[in-house]
């Protein structure tokens, strides 16, 4: 039976789980502030799609910063399909500069290359039926898995947003997130509850 959770994780020592968590979290804010700082508003554009979109990129560059791989990207390529509807934030060249850079490409939900060539993939409005399709094709490879149209968390993806007004959260599917080939660490699950970190 798969589990879905919102709620933190027992991490193996308090003093590591403090140390780490203040690591990670700083490590956060230098990203939000990279992104922060390119990402001023676009003439013309709805406020609300803005803020969305920068909410969204916050919680996904927040659970790729908490992320690891069995053989560290450099950069982490964020690969982004399937007709996302909040992901231009994640599209910021200043990614690259972040101390864990981070490349962001689109793809066609039927590229060859996802598998191979993704270490995160985002996935935007698809039925259930084609996420599960394009998970059992990624699966036995490190590839962590964020949807924005899988709001139970129920199809297979690890993260699955939660978009409520000009918030965005999220839930984690801990066997899908097991079975990723990726380890997250427990403390990620602080960015599912609570406003967003300062800007």
């Amino acid at each position: 039976m798969k589990r879905v959770t919102t709620s933190p994780l027992r991490v193996s020592t308090a003093r590591q789980g403090a140390a780490r968590f203040r690591f990670f979290r700083q490590l956060i804010v230098v990203l939000i502030a990279l992104l922060s700082l390119s990402g001023q508003a676009r003439p013309g554009t709805n406020e609300l799609y803005q803020k969305r979109t920068h909410s969204v990129a916050t919680v996904v560059i927040g659970i790729i910063s908490y992320t690891r791989w069995p053989v560290e990207p450099n950069p982490i390529r964020l690969c982004i399909t399937a007709n996302p509807q909040y992901a231009e934030r994640l599209f910021d060249p200043v990614l690259l500069t972040a101390p864990r850079p981070i490349k962001t490409v689109l793809m066609p939900l039927n590229s060859q290359f996802l598998p191979g060539q993704c270490d995160v993939i985002y996935l935007g409005k698809i039925s259930a039926s084609q996420q599960q399709a394009l998970l059992h094709r990624i699966s036995g490879h490190a590839i962590l898995s964020i949807s924005e149209n899988d709001s139970e968390c129920s199809v297979g993806n690890a993260f699955c947003l939660q978009i409520d007004g000009d918030y965005a959260s999220f839930k984690v599917n801990l066997d899908a997130l097991a079975r990723s080939g990726v380890h997250v660490h427990p403390n990620v699950l602080q960015l599912a509850k609570g406003p967003e970190l300062p800007l």
